[in-house]
């Protein structure tokens, strides 16, 4: 099976950021994204979601918020558990200072981290670095800078619950310990 034009440009934009040549990476990104046709925009085309990401993620890089919410926004329209574009998301949130969406987003990433279909993505936000940088940075700045603490901690738990029939629940059992030790100190 060959290689649609868009998802060949994706394949060049890696190779690119391997050699950490930025500026040919988001040329071809670009490009590859102006050669997804309509109909190839959808939850099954991994490739037009890996586009998306990268293109939030330069977009970022480069400190256009509005434009890399465009893209995060138009992914999780389409996947709502894509593990790159809810990273990011965690990212564009810290950012904006927008701490209750941040905590939504970081919880929506460790739910999606524990799913089954996870490694049929290639993701680059599925590694330990980014799971240690979610429960040791993101999670409790998000989580202190939230109010009402009660009701947050009853919806994890009783997520929680419902999740373990489907995943492990490691990942959101781990996140409510963290908040709950937050919870703790500051009383």
């Amino acid at each position: 099976m060959s290689l649609k034009d868009y998802e060949s440009n994706i394949e060049t934009a890696i190779s690119y950021l391997k050699m950490q040549n930025g500026t040919d990476a988001r040329l071809s990104i670009k490009k590859a994204l102006s050669q997804v046709p309509d109909e190839d925009k959808n939850e099954e085309n991994k490739s037009y979601l890996k586009i998306l990401a990268m293109c939030a993620r330069f977009a970022i890089e480069e400190g256009d918020i509005s434009r890399a919410g465009y893209y995060i926004r138009l992914g999780l329209k389409l996947k709502r558990f894509h593990v790159d574009l809810l990273f990011l998301d965690v990212l564009l949130s810290k950012v904006s200072h927008r701490y209750g969406d941040m905590l939504t987003s970081l919880l929506s990433y460790l739910i999606a981290i524990d799913l089954p279909e996870r490694e049929m993505y290639g993701y680059d936000f599925l590694n330990s670095e980014a799971l240690k940088e979610v429960y040791d940075v993101y999670l409790p700045l998000a989580y202190s800078n939230t109010q009402n603490h009660t009701p947050i901690m009853e919806i994890i738990r009783d997520t929680a619950e419902k999740l373990k029939k489907i995943t492990t629940g490691v990942y959101i059992d781990k996140a409510y310990d963290i908040m709950r030790a937050i919870d703790m100190k500051s009383n």
